[in-house]
């Protein structure tokens, strides 16, 4: 989701906390920073809105969001920047306060209810975010320190650890830019760890697309951000000065080929002076002592007495320790190479589709209803549609009768019109697809029965009877032959 809209998130997250961040640095350089990371939850709140009706097919730009950000901030504001900031699960939490606007105890026993799993990662989530935040800062200020010049008398971790303001200022604009790229993918995670456990508490079977997305592009991307890393550390890795060196003197040498023998070693010689004496003024002239240290074991070159080490030790105790050594070094190797093996077995299949291209598969399958609409999973279905549909519509059953309605209708349809549903499609897919076969009154009709649908679904917001009665009558209208058969 983040990959998929990051033009919209990236831009209201910085239309929105640019500012603020601009303003506070201004103020004060450390507890601006500060200030602007405690408000940070209600900076994602924006995100929430745009990822909450992007995911049900409602797009919303930006600019959309940035208007309807300030309405997002009314509930529990306070709390989101105080007690509830250092929350290891304030991400997951989110959404019962902004989507489902429950406060106090209600809240709590929702929350109760969500966390109440074994597998419950939603802190675990926080904490990786975190990480990615500190690994990706510390990359960004090793890369400065990388990209000195050497001989530039500039001690740059002594100039981080100083009290200067334009040191600080730029350390806070690499923060921002980590804030930028990890808090669409903090909020997007959180809420679709959320989703998920909707989908296991309700019963929404739309949990078959989510994986199937995960394994089309989840070890793509982990071998793209692999390759990603292994270029930035042969991009920066420093060059020999005597490979230079080499590379200057042979092309000084192929410039000097139309000269006759003796002129071109005359001048070889002079451009060797002239390079020695300038690698013999500063800054050329600077000597560096560097030690390397290497175990050479208990012997010298020196003869010996083996039975007396230099160390003073037994040479039982010797062989015991060296025994020791070679046991655990076996053992090392051995769980190294257990742990590689389980990697790679159960990495098998990322790596497989890693190195296969797949082509899709035409939309041959034989019709199937999608299952949002299937409100009668072990029943079937009644004999009568129509007198079934006005016994529970007087029973104020409007969940079963709008499924009984979507159902009847969706088969009705196929009858003459082929339409390439799929079990796992969700609401605004099917009607995308029913829209594109029918049209005129049949066409609004869907529309508004699904979107009935979606509302009492996902947004609990229970239709009036005269709301389902006038879809009861227009669905009569429209499928008389329905009315007929019964």
């Amino acid at each position: 989701m983040a990959l998929a809209w990051w033009p919209s998130l990236t831009g209201f997250w910085l239309m929105v906390t640019l500012p603020f961040f601009v303003v506070f640095s201004f103020v004060d350089i450390t507890w601006g920073m500060l200030l602007f990371w405690l408000l940070k939850p209600l900076y994602e709140r924006g995100l929430l809105y745009i990822l909450s009706r992007r995911v049900f097919g409602q797009p919303v730009t930006a600019i959309e969001a940035v208007k309807a950000w300030p309405s997002q901030l009314k509930k529990q504001w306070f709390a989101s920047v105080t007690w509830r900031r250092l929350s290891p699960s304030r991400g997951f939490d989110l959404a019962v306060v902004q989507l489902e606007g429950l406060s106090s105890n209600a809240r709590s026993k929702r929350l109760n209810i969500l966390h109440r799993t074994t597998d419950d990662n939603s802190g675990w989530w926080t904490i990786i975010c975190v990480h990615w935040e500190l690994f990706i800062l510390l990359g960004m200020i090793s890369l400065v320190g990388f990209v000195i010049p050497q001989g530039v008398d500039f001690d740059y971790w002594n100039a981080i650890v100083s009290d200067s303001w334009q040191v600080e200022f730029s350390i806070n604009v690499m923060l921002f830019f980590v804030y930028v790229l990890i808090a669409p993918f903090y909020i997007a995670g959180s809420f679709a760890a959320y989703l998920n456990r909707r989908i296991l508490l309700e019963g929404w079977d739309i949990e078959i697309n989510f994986k199937r997305i995960a394994n089309q592009y989840g070890g793509r991307l982990n071998s793209v951000l692999l390759a990603g890393v292994f270029s930035a550390f042969m991009f920066v890795a420093p060059h020999h000065d005597a490979m230079a060196q080499q590379t200057a003197d042979q092309s000084l040498l192929y410039q000097l080929d139309d000269t006759d023998g003796i002129e071109q070693q005359n001048i070889a010689f002079e451009s060797e002076a002239q390079i020695q004496q300038i690698l013999d003024e500063p800054p050329f002239n600077g000597e560096e002592v560097e030690k390397r240290y290497r175990w050479v074991g208990w012997g010298s070159d020196e003869e010996d007495d083996q039975s007396t080490p230099p160390s003073g030790l037994p040479a039982w105790l010797i062989k015991v320790i060296t025994l020791i050594a070679n046991i655990s070094e076996v053992f090392i190797w051995l769980v190294f190479g257990s742990l590689l093996l389980m990697l790679l077995y159960f990495s098998r299949h990322n790596i497989a589709q890693l190195f296969s291209r797949q082509e899709k598969l035409p939309l041959d399958e034989p019709f199937e209803m999608p299952s949002f609409s299937q409100a009668f999973q072990n029943e079937e279905l009644p004999d009568d549609i129509g007198k079934e549909i006005e016994r529970l519509l007087a029973l104020g059953a409007f969940r079963k009768v709008m499924s009984l309605m979507l159902i009847s209708s969706l088969l009705e349809i196929s009858k003459h019109q082929s339409l390439p549903l799929t079990k796992s499609m969700t609401e605004r897919e099917c009607l995308h697809v029913i829209k594109q076969s029918v049209s005129g009154e049949l066409g609004e009709f869907m529309d508004r029965l699904i979107d009935a649908w979606v509302k009492l679904a996902w947004a609990h917001q229970w239709p009036s009877f005269e709301q389902m009665s006038q879809l009861h009558q227009d669905w009569r209208g429209l499928f008389p032959v329905i009315e007929a058969a019964a």
